[in-house]
């Protein structure tokens, strides 16, 4: 079973004999494949158009586009609502602690200091690697706690470049 949660409502969703049981109620609808991310759905004379726009596994996010209107779908797992009921939530996540080089190249500039609270995708560092400047992003949300590199470094593949506190 997963839960689904949109819009603050929480619905509970399972495989069904003949389609999916939501919240108890066993649902049959008609569902056609109109492209690799386009779905229309026809259950009880209601037609719906669903576009699958991003889904972050990592996250258990999913983004769509119903009739045109943006939603948002998180969803939780078995066993991380198991978690959550013996007062373990997020146990399953696993903590970033440092960053370590993709690759081997040269650090070209850093934007962050020690102590700097970033967010998960901000840039940290500029890594110049085969005559190209990749931008390093944040892995996690959290506080920078130490930066193990300097400008004009040069590091090997899997080096630690920053920790996390």
């Amino acid at each position: 079973m997963t839960e689904a949660n949109i819009s603050g409502k929480t619905f509970e969703v399972k495989s069904g004999k003949n389609g999916y049981v939501i919240n108890g109620s066993e649902l049959s609808p008609d569902l056609k494949k109109l492209h690799p991310r386009l779905w229309h759905i026809l259950h009880k004379n209601s037609s719906v158009k669903v576009f699958v726009n991003k889904i972050d596994k990592e996250k258990r996010i999913v983004e769509l586009v119903v009739n045109g209107k943006p939603v948002e779908v998180k969803l939780k797992t078995r066993a991380e609502q198991l978690l959550k009921s013996i007062g373990m939530e997020g146990a399953m996540v696993k903590k970033i602690d440092s960053l370590r080089a993709p690759m081997p190249g040269l650090v070209h500039s850093i934007h962050v200091e020690e102590g700097t609270e970033v967010k998960e995708g901000e840039a940290l560092m500029i890594l110049e690697a085969m005559k190209m400047e990749n931008v390093i992003k944040s892995p996690t949300d959290g506080v920078i706690s130490k930066i193990h590199v300097n400008e004009k470094d040069s590091v090997e593949k899997n080096a630690i470049m920053l920790s996390f506190s």
